[in-house]
């Protein structure tokens, strides 16, 4: 794949990753069904890493901007870099590709969904700090008389929706790797390319 190829590609996939993030279905305000894990998820198995961390923090901070739900949430973002970073690592282990997605999923809920995700939602709906890098300095040194609800009960009340999440996602990423369609599409677009060079 050639590199101007790779780059229309990562753009598009940014573009309906900020797309899925307008189209995110809000359950509760810390609580959603989204889609963004699918783009990334497909920039990390096609395009590699590079691409995959632009397609998912660019798409969800363009996101944030076009479509802001009150405080860009920093944990979110990185969330959303390493969604796709974590299948660019995992597809270039030499096992099945059903096993590199079902690591690549098991991984990405245990880092993104389950700890940093809900890190960032607890800190910015429960702490009441910003959710960034100072908002979490700002736990660490602030009195924590006043919180209500630890972060391992946010995460219990959480889990339900996160688990719902993630399988709809995993479902869609798998159908997509089963049945071959991006690949035969990505193929015969490079080959296009390559017989027009």
């Amino acid at each position: 794949m050639n590199k101007t190829y790779k780059l229309a590609l990562t753009a598009m996939l940014t573009a309906l990753s900020i797309v899925a993030n307008a189209l995110t279905i809000p359950i509760t305000p810390s609580n959603a069904i989204s889609f963004t894990i699918v783009i990334a998820f497909i920039a990390g198995i096609y395009l590699g890493a590079v691409p995959a961390v632009t397609v998912g923090f660019v798409g969800d901070l363009i996101g944030h901007i076009l479509f802001p739900m009150g405080a860009y949430n920093w944990f979110m973002g990185i969330s959303c870099a390493l969604t796709g970073l974590i299948p660019a690592l995992i597809y270039k282990l030499k096992i099945n590709k059903l096993w590199k997605l079902c690591i690549s999923l098991a991984i990405y809920l245990v880092t993104c969904s389950l700890l940093l995700n809900t890190l960032g939602f607890w800190l910015q709906f429960i702490v009441c700090v910003d959710p960034s890098p100072i908002g979490l300095w700002q736990f660490f040194t602030m009195d924590k008389g006043g919180i209500k609800k630890s972060f391992w009960l946010y995460l219990a009340g959480r889990a339900p929706f996160i688990l719902l999440n993630w399988v709809v996602n995993g479902i869609v990423v798998g159908i997509i790797q089963q049945t071959k369609i991006l690949d035969k599409l990505l193929l015969r677009s490079a080959t296009d390319i390559k017989n027009r060079a």
